[in-house]
């Protein structure tokens, strides 16, 4: 009887087995998903569950095995990749205080009021230069032209002076002076105290159209009675005999009085 209980009896020999195939599922199980994950399970207990058989059971149908669990897979992390690391900072630009920021304004400033002072001043001497240069062009201009009136006078009083030269040597000259002469001696009132012989050299100024304005006696052998006479017949001998040739024309005229006794 004792000897008989000491063996297993076939439901206990069939739990046995039920436990036993448990285990191997569950051992398999787990040594896959360590391959899969290439990672090591964590370790698994098994837990074992004895069951008391009565005596009195003995010889009832074995109990149902109960289904397998299979473990939840592991979640499986993701491989995290390196994040770039972020580019260098640059230093930070230390801030100017006010009074810096006041003298940088200014030192600005007059850099611009020195650079419009230089621009104003260019274009000041630009200025003055181009008017300098314009009044010196002009200048020279007004001299050329005034050289070259002069130089037209001088062309026109040399040809004048030429053809009065060959006029005089033509004789016109001393038939005019003549014509003169005799009108004056036709207007002198002989004087009392004139003697014979009477030579007097007397200056004529006259206007065109022969009119007399100045007459005076420069040297004469008569007295002062003479001389007045003299200066008297040219007045009255005035509008003097136009010259034969305009050219002739002379406004101070010296002639020599020397009456016919």
């Amino acid at each position: 009887m004792t000897r008989g209980a000491d063996r297993p009896t076939p439901d206990r020999r069939a739990t046995l087995e039920a436990l036993l195939l448990h285990a191997v599922i569950g051992a398999v199980l787990v040594g896959g998903f360590w391959t899969a994950s290439r990672e090591p399970p964590a370790p698994t207990q098994l837990a074992i569950e004895a069951v008391v058989v009565d005596a009195r059971d003995v010889g009832a149908p074995p109990p149902a095995a109960a289904p397998a669990v299979e473990p939840a897979p592991e979640a499986v992390a993701p491989v995290a990749q390196a994040a770039p690391e972020p580019a260098p900072e640059p230093p930070p630009t230390p801030k100017k205080s006010l009074e810096e920021e006041k003298r940088s304004a200014a030192k600005a400033r007059a850099k611009e009021l020195a650079r419009e002072k230089a621009e104003a001043k260019a274009k000041a001497e630009a200025k003055a230069k181009a008017e300098a240069e314009g009044k010196a062009k002009a200048k020279a201009e007004a001299e050329l032209r005034k050289r070259t009136e002069l130089e037209a006078d001088l062309q026109r009083q040399i040809a004048a002076e030429e053809r009065v030269a060959n006029l005089r040597q033509s004789g016109l000259g001393v038939q005019w002076a003549a014509a003169i002469q005799a009108r004056v001696q036709r207007a002198w009132i002989r004087p009392t105290s004139a003697r014979s012989g009477l030579d007097c050299k007397v200056a004529v100024t006259q206007i065109p159209g022969g009119t007399v304005v100045a007459v005076k006696v420069l040297e004469c052998n008569g007295d002062e009675a003479v001389r007045q006479s003299i200066e008297a017949a040219v007045y009255r001998a005035s509008p003097l005999p136009a010259p034969p040739d305009p050219a002739l024309f002379e406004r101070n005229l010296e002639l020599r009085f020397r009456p016919n006794d």
